[in-house]
């Protein structure tokens, strides 16, 4: 009897053992919770995968780059080179403007330094320093020159006007300038060519937020053409200006800016003084617009002006003007 339960005993322990190697499965614990970890023998251990390894021998693909801001470009500045210049097209024209002030912040931008960033798996640098932009010494005075040019998409009036000013900037909100420009029209129903030459001297003062002042006197003088459609050789004016305009900012960053002018222009010639009345002859119009402005994009300019406004004597007219500004020194 005593052998039948040993035998009995020996075979249970062999069947345990079988079992425990079938499911590979060893009890190392004495604690109500068993604890189990593979049973892998010193023949069957492998080598254990270094994913670190793997990864620095075999670096995955840099990402898509992703579609940026600047795709919503509108096409006109989609495919050009960057240039320290502003263009303003509108539905008869286009005018191109630059400064030197211009000149100077876009060769700061293209001298910035940029942020190298560590490759795909490198450690980055405990000293790492941000650089720094070269320093450009900003002076109060600026050059600039423009080019407008009229009627060149097929229209019979054609007219073409560059012009060369400096500005002073005494502070942020006054600056004084002096301008001299050189004008070339073709009217359709008018011979020959109509040439004129204006010097002016202006002055530009922002007297609160919403109100900024335009003065400047203009001495203007022609050809026989000229004088022929202006009815005088030479003519100057005083030219007073006030407008009230405000930006609002928008949660996506753009910017929408309407403003509201008023606008005097005294007539000082000295041959009109001596032929009609020795005192001013005052003439006014008013304006008012809107402009629509994405950073670093584009700015869209809807605006209306109304000549010999409040004049009872003078018959009024109405212009309109859409400008498109593109700045390709982005």
């Amino acid at each position: 009897m005593r052998s039948g339960f040993a035998s009995l005993a020996a075979l249970v322990a062999l069947t345990a053992v079988a079992h425990a190697e079938e499911d590979c499965i060893d009890v190392q614990s004495t604690s109500p919770v068993a604890d189990f970890k593979p049973c892998v023998t010193p023949e069957e251990e492998v080598d254990q995968l270094d994913l670190n390894s793997i990864i620095l021998q075999n670096p995955a693909p840099p990402p898509k780059k992703q579609a940026t801001e600047s795709s919503t470009i509108p096409w006109i500045a989609t495919d050009t080179n960057d240039v320290p210049a502003k263009f303003t097209t509108s539905d008869t024209g286009v005018s191109v403007k630059t400064s030197l002030g211009t000149i100077r912040d876009f060769n700061a931008r293209s001298a910035s330094p940029t942020v190298a960033l560590p490759e795909y798996g490198e450690a980055p640098k405990t000293d790492f320093a941000m650089p720094q932009a070269p320093v450009t010494p900003k002076t109060p005075i600026d050059v600039w020159t423009n080019i407008d040019v009229n009627g060149y998409d097929g229209e019979r009036d054609q007219s073409t006007r560059t012009g060369l000013g400096a500005d002073y900037k005494v502070d942020k909100t006054t600056t004084f300038g002096v301008s001299v420009e050189q004008g070339d029209t073709r009217a359709f129903n008018t011979p020959g060519v109509t040439q004129d030459q204006k010097a002016s001297a202006y002055v530009n003062l922002q007297a609160t937020p919403l109100l900024s002042l335009d003065a400047r006197t203009e001495w203007q003088t022609g050809n026989a053409e000229f004088a022929a459609s202006s009815g005088v050789s030479e003519r100057g004016a005083f030219v007073l200006t006030p407008k009230i305009n405000h930006d609002f900012k928008m949660d996506n960053g753009t910017t929408l800016s309407p403003y509201v002018s008023y606008q005097r222009e005294f007539d000082v010639s000295t041959s009109h003084k001596e032929a009609v009345d020795p005192s001013f002859d005052a003439t006014q119009s008013a304006g008012a617009g809107v402009t629509y402005t994405k950073p670093d994009s584009y700015s869209l300019s809807v605006s209306a002006d109304v000549d010999n406004f409040g004049v009872t004597d003078e018959a009024q007219s109405l212009s309109s003007k859409l400008q498109l500004s593109v700045p390709l020194n982005k």
